[in-house]
């Protein structure tokens, strides 16, 4: 199901591919049934209906909600009744969604009046009938050089194909632009490419070649236009070699404009054919009707002027209401369209029937702060009506300014509004809507509903489609495919034969890029099911003998996926991926694969369409399922498809337009998108949800409460000038300025019309809602209530003039209820009853009622509400001690024990516990160098120094450092820290003292009766004395050593100490030079980080003899409290816990279960 009134293809047909088709499963899923209401017309409706034929120009006045569009559509099915032919009804909206309004309403009513439904419609968007004119005019001569059928060229191909001529200036590839100085560093950005569009479209719009604007740069003095002249005709260029048959939006009305025209069109065919096209396109449309008129570019009212001079023609607008006047509408052309089309008549509808009294008061002021623009206009004005009282709505409340104290509480207002609306007043969720100013409030707020468990639905199109979460993924298998079938060639420039896809597998793809596959919507795995196919992964390797790590399997697993054993459950998401690898592979081996092909092949392997489809039809109202968590699940599933749909109508686009093409060149392409595309996609329809918009997509709609929101001063009204990098504005009121007018135009004449632009985009905001609007803006230390926010109700204020936030009360929320009902329960044990808010009602809650509140909601299926579902009344997962114990609680085998980590089973063995279970923060910048300065260290033991710094030149590189002040100053610190090793070499060399090994492993038993130990760890540095004696070095690259009172039992020296006198340097290869290697000479901390750079600091221990029974006693303990199940946890001194969320010492990690009395 397509619309008809844009350029379109559909994808996905079931006889061209095998698998499930996404354009069916999306399509199919919902049809939702229509009523014709019955239309009673007012007087002044009745007189635009019973106009008959030869009529000429007509122009219909009104308020929004006066019934405009009613009339216009009544007239509409008058006349064919009457026995016009619908062929020569032309109806023009401008917008998609609004001419598809538009269409519906016509065929319900020619339907109710027996007319019947037809397969061709009258309604168009301005750019669709353009866009079919240049179509019939191919086929008819005009046009005939376009060797295949004209297409829209969308935003971001447009954005696309300019970027490329911008980096083939930068490549030398193409002689660049004179650009002016100060323009030279914006050249490369985004904005830029942004602005170049900007000005592309006004040269289109109004009809300005290259040549033109060099001229116009060159007589007033604008570089930039001389430079810009240069980009645009390789822009033409390009687009007249490769894609002669794209138009983008602005170009199609100009041409459409040039083809009417009774003046001589340049570039098109020979002035007679084209005259002939014309006449008979006029004579073919009798009756022309415009909706919106207001939202009309110059563009626009040169193509109506050319068009309906013989015609009927119809047009309704509302001038104080307009939301495209970022694609250059202008309302002001309203009271000029008459005397353009040889003069005509006015008719003003005054008598509402959408806005209640005090929206329509709202609304009023608004319009008032514009002014009229004509005396018409300014009567119809004057004379809107609001809803008479006796037919108003019930409301939950009046129109009403609100001022909140945090973006957070304005989310929680506009939650807990909606839910009062629609429970208080029973009005449905679809009848209730949320407006912002801009896409990424929308986008903030819609994700804020949605998590609160809220059906939202929002338009998606500011979205870019490679940023899907249903395409990205098949966006990432499909370049790996394309990189896995390139083949390798090596020097002797002869192709290497075909490898496995595993053999070239991690040159290609990394362990990161697996991980974001198999947790993306296809792998469906969270972060704890990849850890734990690590973890199978490692068990299966080593059990193979091999040493290979989680990173390295987990890509080959991609590709191997049996190389993990026998398959499970939670491997399904991995094997699902790898489906899909292999049969991308194997569609792009064939010698036709194109893009589409390769795509459809990794679709139909993912199997995903048909679940999609069943989760997205099982949606109800607020996820009321089997599972609470069904709606938001049916939501996305709806979302997921149609990314997937429109993915594939743009592989079939793209191949259509280059045939021939490979799967690379597409992956390239879509990898380039900045921008969204646009997408026939059909909306999400069929439930009831809060519709999140932007005035724009909320034009031509209407909802019983409308919230608008964030209206914030520098928000909204926005009054940043647009196209003044390029001077796009410029140009505009250059070509199209009337006689006399100034030029360039003042600016605060040009900051008064985009105010009056955003007044207008805001009256439309108001006037969507019925019954009830609501206006919310933040105040706090850094924004303030925009002046806008005034002209829909008085903003509360305290008596010393400051804003009165607005008190935002508990939301209606199952889960808000769960929440407080459990506190009452809970609270119990200290006080007979607590003051709990019910539902709006502010009443006392006994412990009986909130246990019998809690039980209902279980009943109805909300699994907070069930006991069996919370948080810690589930017996513990295990008891089991973490090492094997005999019968009597001694270890079956010695306890394995590292020297560094005994001092902090001493202190707190609850961080012992979550850094064994993996709970370590990710390796910082200062633990890197550490780990490299050690590693010179161990290569260079004995130096010299000229070796030692030739060795960290080599490997910094290592660290991966990004340019900018703050690696400089971490290479400087690494420096300092080998220099310090330098230093450190000469010390030990005057002390007598010198190195026997590096990195010297330990690994002995201190037998114990009660809990033996195996020491296990590495000696930085193994030094002799001059006696010969063993001494333990440990090199330190932190900046906070020990003090000198730690210093002689420190668990860490005094633990290896233990070790060599066991007997841990027992062994030839440990001998060279120590006379005794079971009596140390004692250990010490060398501090290679400290601050002083003359001498470097040492901290020796004392040796360790027999007397010193504290050390062994040390290790013992450390390793009995490593035993579990329990553990013991300790705070010791006043830093800060490290794991204060689990520490059940710390108010943050207290049991769930656990009260305060």
């Amino acid at each position: 199901m397509t619309d008809h009134d844009e350029p379109a293809t559909v994808t996905g047909n079931a006889d061209s591919h095998s698998g499930e088709d996404p354009a069916r499963v999306r399509f199919d899923a919902f049809e939702p049934a229509r009523t014709v209401p019955h239309v009673e017309l007012t007087d002044e409706q009745r007189a635009v209906v019973e106009l008959g034929a030869g009529h000429g120009p007509v122009l219909i006045l009104g308020a929004p909600g006066t019934g405009r569009t009613t009339a216009v559509l009544e007239a509409v099915v008058r006349r064919i009744d009457a026995g016009l032919n619908p062929e020569s009804v032309l109806m023009l909206a401008p917008t998609r969604s609004a001419a598809s309004r538009l269409r519906d309403g016509l065929s319900e009513r020619l339907a109710a009046a027996g007319r019947g439904t037809r397969s061709s419609t009258p309604v168009r968007t301005w750019a669709s009938y353009a866009f079919d004119l240049i179509r019939r005019a191919r086929l008819a001569g005009p046009l005939a050089h376009l060797a295949r059928p004209p297409r829209l060229l969308s935003g971001a191909e447009q954005d696309t194909l300019i970027g490329e001529l911008l980096e083939s200036y930068e490549a030398g590839l193409l002689p660049a632009p004179p650009w002016p100085t100060e323009l030279l560093e914006a050249v490369p950005t985004r904005g830029f490419r942004r602005e170049v569009r900007e000005l592309v479209d006004r040269m289109s719009e109004f009809g300005v070649e290259p040549g033109d604007l060099q001229a116009l740069g060159g007589e007033h003095g604008r570089p930039e236009w001389e430079a810009a002249a240069v980009l645009l005709q390789d822009y033409r260029d390009r687009l007249d070699l490769g894609m002669a048959e794209a138009f983008d939006p602005a170009g199609l009305i100009s041409t459409a404009v040039r083809l009417l025209s009774s003046e001589e069109p340049t570039g098109l065919a020979a002035p007679d054919a084209i005259e002939e096209f014309a006449r008979a396109e006029r004579e073919r449309i009798e009756l022309i009707v415009v909706d919106d008129l207001q939202e009309a570019t110059p563009a626009m009212h040169e193509l109506l002027a050319v068009l309906g001079h013989e015609a009927d023609v119809l047009l309704a607008a509302a001038p104080d209401t307009t939301v495209q006047g970022f694609r250059g509408a202008r309302p002001d052309l309203v009271g000029q369209v008459l005397e353009r089309l040889g003069g005509g008549r006015t008719h003003r509808l005054t008598r509402g029937f959408r806005m209640h009294a005090d929206v329509h008061a709202a609304w009023a002021r608004v319009a008032r702060r514009l002014g009229a623009g004509f005396p018409e206009h300014a009567r119809a004005l004057h004379e809107a009506s609001a809803v008479p009282a006796e037919e108003s709505e019930p409301a939950a409340f009046d129109s009403s300014a609100h001022v909140l104290a945090s973006l957070a509480h304005e989310d929680q207002f506009v939650l807990q509004r909606v839910l009062q609306v629609h429970h208080d007043c029973q009005v449905p969720l679809d009848d209730i809507a949320v407006l912002a100013r801009t896409g990424a409030r929308v986008a903030g707020l819609a994700r804020f509903l949605e998590g609160q468990g809220v059906p939202v639905r929002h338009d998606s199109a500011g979205t870019v489609l490679k940023d899907e979460p249903a395409v990205a993924p098949l966006l990432r298998l499909l370049r790996l495919v394309v990189d896995l079938g390139t083949p390798v060639v090596p020097a002797d420039g002869e192709p290497a034969a075909p490898a496995r896809p595993g053999a070239r597998l991690t040159e290609v793809l990394e362990a990161g890029d697996v991980d974001a596959l198999l947790r993306g919507r296809y792998g469906a795995m969270t972060a704890l099911h990849v850890r734990r196919l690590r973890q199978d992964l490692l068990t299966a390797e080593r059990a193979r003998g091999g040493r290979r790590s989680s990173a390295e399997l987990l890509v080959q697993a991609l590709v191997e996926p049996d190389i993990i054993g026998p398959e499970t459950e939670r491997h399904h998401g991995l094997q699902r991926l790898s489906r899909m690898l292999h049969a991308g592979l194997a569609a792009a081996s064939a010698a036709d694969a194109t893009a589409e092909t390769v795509l459809w092949a990794l679709w139909s392997a993912a199997e995903r369409g048909q679940a999609w489809r069943r989760t997205a039809l099982g949606r109800t109202a607020f996820g009321r399922s089997d599972r609470p968590d069904a709606g938001c699940e049916a939501r996305r599933a709806d979302a997921d498809l149609d990314a997937v749909v429109a993915l594939f109508e743009l592989a079939e686009r793209y191949v259509d337009q280059f045939p021939g093409s490979r799967a690379d060149a597409f992956s390239t392409y879509m990898e380039s998108q900045d921008l969204p595309m646009d997408s026939l996609a059909r909306g999400s329809a069929g439930w009831d949800a809060v519709h999140v918009l932007t005035p724009a997509t909320a034009a031509g709609r209407q909802w019983h409460t409308v919230i608008v929101v964030g209206v914030q001063d520098g928000v909204w009204p926005n009054t940043r000038l647009r196209g003044q990098l390029l001077g796009a504005t410029d140009l505009v009121d250059l070509v199209g300025a009337g006689p006399g007018q100034e030029w360039p135009t003042p600016h605060r004449t040009r900051l008064a019309e985009v105010r009056r632009d955003e007044l207008r985009s805001f009256a439309a905001a108001v006037s969507r809602a019925r019954r009830t609007v609501l206006g919310t803006a933040v105040a706090d230390a850094d924004t303030a209530p925009s002046e806008f926010l005034e002209l829909i109700g008085p903003v509360p204020r305290h008596r010393s003039g400051g804003y009165a936030h607005t008190h935002v009360p508990p939301a209606l929320t199952s889960s808000a209820a769960v929440a407080r009902l459990r506190a009452v329960l809970e609270q119990d044990h200290a006080r007979p009853a607590m003051q709990a808010d019910g539902p709006g009602t502010g009443e006392s809650i006994t412990p009986d009622e909130a246990a019998a509140g809690l039980a209902w909601l279980a009943a109805q299926g909300v699994r907070a509400a069930d006991p069996e579902h919370w948080w810690g009344l589930g017996p513990l997962s295990t008891d089991a001690p973490l090492v094997p114990l005999d019968e009597s609680g001694r270890p079956t085998e010695p306890v394995r024990l590292s020297p560094s980590r005994v001092q902090t089973l001493l202190e707190n063995p609850l961080d012992w516990f979550v850094s064994l279970a993996g709970g370590d923060q990710p390796a910082t910048t200062a633990q890197q160098v550490g780990v490299l300065v050690h590693s010179i260290a161990e290569h260079h033991p004995q130096g010299p120094a000229e070796a030692v710094r030739a060795e960290l030149t080599r490997r910094l590189a290592e660290l991966a450092l990004p340019p900018g002040w703050t690696a400089e100053a971490t290479r400087e610190d690494l420096r300092h820290r080998v220099e310090s090793y330098v230093r450190y070499l000469d010390q030990a060399d005057l002390a007598g003292r010198r190195s026997v090994g590096e990195e010297v492993r330990v690994d002995v038993v201190l037998a114990d009766e009660t809990v033996p130990v195996r020491i296990v760890g590495v000696i930085d540095r193994l030094e002799v004395d001059a006696a010969g004696r063993p001494i333990v070095v440990d090199l330190k690259t932190g900046t906070t050593p020990p003090t000198a009172a730690e210093l002689p039992r420190l668990p860490q020296l005094a633990a290896y100490q233990v070790a060599v006198r066991a007997g841990a340097l027992d062994g030839a290869e440990h001998r060279g030079g120590l006379v005794d290697p079971h009596e140390p000479a004692g250990a010490r901390l060398v501090q290679l980080g400290a601050a002083n750079r003359s001498e470097v600091k040492e901290q020796p221990q004392d040796p360790i003899t027999t007397a010193d029974d504290w050390a062994p006693r040390q290790v013992v303990t450390a390793a009995a409290r490593s035993l579990g199940p329990r553990l013991l946890v300790l705070h010791d001194g006043p830093g800060p816990c490290r794991n204060a969320a689990l520490c059940p010492l710390c108010a943050q990690g207290r049991e769930v279960t656990e009260w305060t009395r």
